[in-house]
């Protein structure tokens, strides 16, 4: 989020006249899956169980934001539940095109690599501490 926030705020603060549209996505072909995710998390101390059903899943998911205080069920993925009930095949890359948005970026120079940052253990264990932070988790 705070490449994305860095990136917006600095591709809109250039666009002065018209219109730009972004994909504003992760365009690298890393092969990075949700069971990577859970890897990560996992080697970082976060106590997680593997649930190898879908449908077990699935079911104990829900269960879990269906039981959170109201609080927090409105910042839940429960509205989406649906875009989950079924495996999904993991993606090389994008499944949108992010050229132009990969160019602006690299145009606007935003950070050290001059790219969209890569997915790494760091930045997903820093998503979790920010979303205690905010006691959304």
């Amino acid at each position: 989020m705070d490449f994305t926030a860095r990136a917006i705020t600095s591709l809109g603060d250039d666009a002065r006249e018209g219109h730009r549209t972004y994909n504003v996505v992760n365009p690298h072909e890393d092969g990075i899956s949700l069971g990577t995710f859970v890897d990560w998390l996992m080697t970082a101390g976060h106590p997680l169980t593997r649930v190898q059903d879908h449908a077990e899943w699935l079911d104990r998911f829900e269960t879990a934001l269906r039981g959170l205080p109201d609080h927090q069920k409105h910042h839940s993925l429960l509205p989406l539940l649906h875009a989950f009930a079924e495996p999904q095949k993991s993606l090389p890359g994008s499944a949108l095109p992010a050229d132009r948005f990969r160019a602006a970026v690299r145009a606007a120079a935003l950070d050290e690599e001059n790219d969209i940052p890569h997915l790494s253990p760091a930045l997903i264990t820093k998503y979790v501490a920010d979303l205690r932070a905010h006691c959304l988790i």
